[in-house]
């Protein structure tokens, strides 16, 4: 029983199964989908080496004799985690404030970085921690409580975290100079026609801008290569393998300099909403109240993000 590799959201989420009796009850707890429920109970049973469930469909989730042993384990682990969490939450009180945030790499890198600078400076006496990832990593951080405040790109809400618009970023279709939609009108049809480099089709990133796409007329969004870096990215897009939807401000400086070339789309505009999270439920506190007022005001003064309203 390799123990030490399940993590304490796994055994939150079999505790919870068992506490209120179904997956389909953990996952409204959790705020997430079912299949999530369900993938976090084979990962417990890859590592513990046998089922933690008896398989009854339609019946209380019923566990094995070593499901009973491993949620023992589980209480005893969840247990220990929270005093420590309490201790930490006392250690930082006493050693002032602090705030979390977590935020999209593109957003961290292209839009924030500025105004994130300038946070730390007005407010010397705010301990300011940045974690930078993927949009996924921002839900989790948020929704764990690693983060006490996120940042992403999404036109959607997710379930389990408060959201507020704070502003859109315009994303753009980019090719290498030789592309054959290069330098010409080019229709949603044509776009079909024609291979895609972006991140994986199932991320969050891969999901809105195929939704994106398909709202502007272009069905069928064809993935040929894939990237979850944009140096990475960007030199495919730039050795041909395929066009890009990217936001505008993150490949400027390649269009720029004539690495990429942006496409003459014949639809749309196309927007994803700034979105700023918190988890639903749980204390804000002072640092994190100024900090996302001082988000709202950077992000609406910058010229190149429009506000909601803008049409």
């Amino acid at each position: 029983m390799s123990v030490p590799n399940l993590t304490l959201r796994q055994l939150e989420v079999l505790v919870t199964i068992v506490d209120r009796g179904s997956f389909a009850a953990a996952a409204d707890h959790f705020g997430i989908a079912q299949p999530s429920v369900s993938a976090h109970v084979r990962a417990i049973e890859r590592h513990t080496g046998g089922p933690v469930f008896e398989r009854t469909r339609g019946r209380r989730a019923t566990l094995t004799a070593l499901g009973r042993s491993v949620v023992a384990h589980a209480r005893e682990m969840i247990d220990t985690a929270t005093d420590l969490g309490n201790d930490v939450l006392s250690s930082r009180e006493t050693a002032g404030e602090r705030v979390v945030f977590a935020c999209q790499r593109s957003l961290a890198n292209f839009v924030l970085a500025k105004p994130m600078s300038a946070f730390a400076l007005a407010r010397p006496a705010t301990h300011l921690v940045v974690r930078v990832g993927k949009q996924e990593d921002v839900v989790t951080d948020v929704k764990d409580g690693v983060a006490d405040v996120g940042c992403y790109l999404a036109n959607d809400e997710q379930r389990g975290l408060a959201s507020e618009v704070i502003g859109r970023q315009r994303l753009i279709l980019v090719a290498a100079s030789g592309h054959p939609l290069a330098r010409r009108r080019v229709r949603p049809a044509d776009l079909a026609r024609h291979g895609f480099v972006g991140p994986p089709p199932t991320s969050m990133f891969g999901r809105a801008v195929a939704k994106l796409l398909a709202g502007a007329g272009v069905s069928g969004v064809r993935t040929v290569a894939q990237a979850t870096e944009y140096q990475f990215l960007r030199e495919l897009v730039a050795a041909g393998v395929g066009v890009s939807c990217s936001a505008a401000r993150s490949v400027a400086t390649d269009v720029a300099q004539g690495l990429l070339v942006p496409l003459d789309f014949a639809g749309p505009d196309l927007w994803l909403d700034i979105r700023l999270v918190t988890a639903r439920h749980r204390r804000i506190t002072t640092p994190t109240l100024d900090l996302c007022q001082f988000l709202r005001e950077s992000v609406r003064g910058d010229e190149t993000t429009l506000p909601p309203s803008a049409a």
